[in-house]
This record gives structure tokens, sequence and C-alpha cells, in this order.
């Protein structure tokens, strides 16, 4: 093997090595939000950090702060249309931010109670 082939097998595996670990990154820590945006930024990269959803599926979110549940931004993630006559209904799921904290939970809808918190490390 010559000195380039040797330095081009390095560079490979180290290529490797950090496409493996990028799958491993943690959530980035929770900071507090301020306005509906930042809810649904936050809520969506906890989703695509968990790989529940692929970043490219989520189109954005419905919701904000909720009356019932003070202190929380309640979400509504939608998916994009891909149907050019319309769709039913792009629903992805309900979650619930804490407004001081960042923290997001899955949110009950049936019971509208917020539920466990997702972006822990599991």
């Amino acid at each position: 093997m010559t000195r380039t082939e040797t330095a081009y097998a390095k560079i490979n595996l180290a290529l490797l090595v950090a496409a493996s670990l990028v799958g491993c990154a943690p959530v980035d820590a929770p900071k507090a939000v301020s306005s509906d945006d930042q809810a649904c930024e936050r809520v969506m990269s906890v989703l695509a950090a968990n790989k529940t959803y692929r970043a490219d599926q989520m189109a954005g979110c419905d919701g904000g702060k909720d009356d019932n549940k003070p202190g929380f931004y309640v979400m509504r993630v939608n998916a994009h249309c891909r149907n050019p006559q319309g769709c039913g209904s792009v629903l992805l799921g309900w979650y619930a931010v804490e407004a001081s904290t960042g923290a997001v939970h899955d949110m009950d809808v049936a019971e509208w109670t917020v539920g466990p918190r997702i972006d822990r490390e599991k």
C-alpha cells in the first residue's frame, strides 16, 4: 500500500467513525421557550434526534400556549401533504413543551394531560 492509499484509508475510517457517532449525539439541552415558533422548533428537533420522525417528514406545528395547561405550549406536529388534491389529515402527534425549561412531553389529547417527558436520553 502506498502512503497515499494509507492516508485515504485513514480518512475513510475517520469519516465512518464520525458518521456513526452522529447518530449517538445527545439532544440539545433544553432551554426556555417564549414563542410558538420556538416551541415547534424544539419539538421537531427532539423528534428528529429521537428518530421518531425524519426532519424532512415534519412540515411544522399548530398550537401554542394553552389556558388549560398554564406554562405549556401544546403543539400538533404535522407532516407534509404529498397529495396534490389535498390531505384529510397530516397529524404526526401532539406534544407539550414546558415554557420555562423547554422540556418536551407527549400530550394525551383524550385526557388533555401532559404525558411523559421524551427529550431525555434513553
